[in-house]
């Protein structure tokens, strides 16, 4: 595989906007061309050789690697809309990484800011340390967060981690986050996410969710009354087909408010609220 490798000169005193850090747009350039693009330091057009030292060579997109080296914690967009190819950043990064991205893989050795695969659409986002809030959500004014691809978080993500997921089984779409400990408010309004958090997790996972999976193989500080508990079980069967053996005890929900598929009884006019989810705690 054909390398481009960046080294961070200093830290931008302004957040540097760097979403022309992909293999989508660097293949197929020379190292001189890919030192004069364009990026936003702040409000100013700036060069990228200006911050980084650049070297390397690429042939097509999904046979590229980007070798980021540095504290990119103030460089923002890395790897935004990407759609093939690798990017491996060595050193904590900024905001919105890999973000609407729908394709490829990036590995973050280090912890990541917030919005961290924001309405991630396919490919893998991999970050070995810890994120920010809003991992894979949708951006305010969107309805529809992450559609598919993996998030793997090695340690603990934000407040409202995955919030408006959308996947679906008939479109063969299973958007799925496994991260070490998870924040409040984890999984929001799902409509269909796979959510499996290998320690504990703060209140409120999978308020208002429609469809979708959390698995919570630790503790919860708080379970939303509005879940119902089924009973225990030995074995979660996952949207995708995979399977998770151990002892869980199982909840639906969210019921606290009305959907679609919500059923009206005809004598008492009441409202039964279903709900496809499914919510899995350690027993």
């Amino acid at each position: 595989m054909a390398e481009i490798k960046l080294k961070l000169k200093k830290k931008p005193e302004l957040p540097l906007e760097a979403d022309i850090i992909t293999p989508d747009n660097l293949v197929g350039k020379t190292i001189a061309e890919i030192k004069k693009l364009a990026i936003y330091h702040g409000k100013e057009v700036v060069k990228l050789g200006d911050f980084f030292d650049i070297s390397g060579k690429s042939t097509d997109i999904n046979d590229t690697k980007i070798i980021i080296e540095g504290d990119l914690s103030n460089v923002k967009r890395i790897g935004e809309k990407m759609s093939g190819g690798e990017i491996v950043v060595n050193g904590n990064v900024g905001m919105h990484v890999g973000n609407q991205m729908n394709g490829g893989k990036i590995t973050v050795n280090g912890n990541a800011d917030d919005w961290a695969g924001a309405m991630l659409q396919g490919g893998e986002l991999e970050i070995n340390g810890d994120a920010g809030h809003y991992v894979g959500a949708a951006y305010r004014g969107f309805w529809q967060g992450m559609k598919n691809g993996t998030i793997k978080v090695k340690g603990k993500v934000g407040n409202e981690t995955l919030a408006w997921v959308n996947g679906s089984k008939p479109g063969n779409r299973f958007p799925k986050l496994i991260c070490g400990s998870a924040g409040a408010f984890l999984g929001i309004h799902s409509h269909g996410g796979i959510i499996i958090v290998e320690g504990d997790s703060d209140r409120c996972a999978g308020a208002d969710q429609v469809r979708g999976t959390i698995v919570i193989k630790g503790k919860i500080s708080r379970l939303l009354p509005s879940f119902k508990k089924i009973g225990e079980v030995n074995e979660i069967e996952l949207p995708n087909g995979e399977k998770i053996t151990g002892k869980y005890i199982e909840y639906s929900g969210d019921h606290s408010v009305a959907k679609n598929h919500s059923k009206i009884d005809k004598k008492t006019g009441e409202i039964s609220n279903s709900s496809n989810g499914r919510l899995y705690i350690a027993a």
